[in-house]
């Protein structure tokens, strides 16, 4: 049907958002949260190993932190001596498994979380609260898929990529 015999005179179909809008929507987030592990005097990582912490109720397997962020264990490592210097936490052998350790907030580590670190978690479960229970199902359910999307592809390009070099290696080692 025609748009003048449809009402929708000068109507205009919704723009599809491209992988860039995707970049861009992801960078504002992780604006957000840089700007909020800053104001709080930490690092990014820090930041998110507090966070960590205070959600199991003031102590966690330090392994757990880098598994949950895709951090790699130096960089955890690293951020956790500055917590540890800074008397937020303490990082002790569990008892349970002598290879892994237990981060725990010090007395001063939760009175700094409690004026830092649960506000903010406090705020950005209001954020998350504010979409309908659909939405925030959907926008869990999306990401996820779109996360293994981009796996599925970083493999794949990597595979190519390794393949493409071995192939012009070979060509220009076996042709010239």
């Amino acid at each position: 049907m025609p748009e003048e015999q449809s009402g929708d005179v000068g109507a205009q179909v919704p723009r599809v958002p491209t992988v860039r809008d995707m970049d861009i929507v992801y960078q504002e987030v992780q604006r957000l949260y840089y700007e909020i592990s800053k104001g709080c005097g930490l690092s990014e990582t820090a930041y998110w190993i507090l966070v960590d912490i205070v959600v199991a109720g003031g102590s966690c397997p330090q392994g757990s932190i880098a598994t949950c962020h895709s951090l790699s264990r130096q960089t955890v490592s690293s951020a956790m001596r500055s917590l540890v210097t800074r008397g937020l936490v303490t990082l002790e052998r569990d008892e349970n498994n002598r290879r892994s350790k237990i981060v725990t907030l010090t007395p001063e580590g939760r009175s700094f979380c409690e004026k830092e670190v649960t506000p903010a978690l406090k705020a950005e479960r209001r954020a998350f609260e504010s979409l309908s229970p659909k939405d925030r199902t959907a926008l869990v359910a999306l990401i996820r898929r779109y996360v293994v999307a981009i796996d599925i592809e970083a493999r794949a390009l990597h595979t190519e990529g390794t393949a493409e070099k071995e192939l012009t290696d070979n060509t220009q080692g076996g042709w010239n």
